[in-house]
């Protein structure tokens, strides 16, 4: 498997009931839930991140691992960092984070969205174990048989929101990096 970009579509901000500055809060993914991969470079599946996937990176890599408005792709902002982690675990739900906002400008301009709820959360990570399933049966959430992919272990390189989260609705979804840049070239 290539790098991979995992969104959800929820982060939030909270200022009301603490000093300092505003809190971004979230999960940048939620366990145990299927989502269909159909991607130009790593194939059409099934695929869903597994409790437990995120502890070693947290652990490991924690000191590297940078909290980025779009990955570090948007145009203005680029890859400077929004703020550091304050908190960061897995819960019963998924991969949850704190991270306090720097005071910049960029920031600032992210704000309304991020309180308006308007962006989605994501992170780039590259898979170190995982199980595939060749040949699952026919179930409701995959009706076509499609391989079925369980991530055992993520490599966490950044996280943060997003403006387009890879499939808008949707509690997570999945979509290879790679793709994206090749999408942009074509475009180019």
């Amino acid at each position: 498997m290539s790098e991979i970009l995992r969104a959800v579509p929820s982060c939030v901000v909270r200022e009301a009931a603490r000093e300092g500055p505003p809190l971004l809060t979230g999960r940048f993914a939620v366990f145990n839930r299927w989502t269909e991969i159909d991607s130009f470079i790593e194939g059409h599946f099934m695929e869903r991140v597994a409790p437990g996937a995120f502890l070693p990176t947290f652990v490991r890599d924690r000191a590297r691992m940078k909290v980025l408005f779009e990955h570090g792709l948007d145009p203005q902002i680029g890859r400077k960092v929004l703020g550091p982690i304050e908190t960061l675990r897995e819960d019963a739900l998924g991969a949850y984070y704190e991270v306090p906002l720097f005071d910049t400008a960029y920031n600032a301009e992210l704000l309304p969205g991020l309180r308006a709820g308007s962006y989605g959360a994501s992170f780039r990570g590259e898979p170190v174990r995982f199980d595939v399933d060749h040949f699952p049966k026919r179930s409701e959430y995959n009706p076509e048989r499609l391989p079925e992919h369980t991530l055992r272990e993520v490599e966490l390189i950044d996280f943060g929101p997003v403006t387009f989260p890879a499939y808008e609705g949707a509690t997570a979804g999945v979509r290879s990096l790679t793709d994206w840049y090749v999408s942009k070239k074509k475009a180019a």
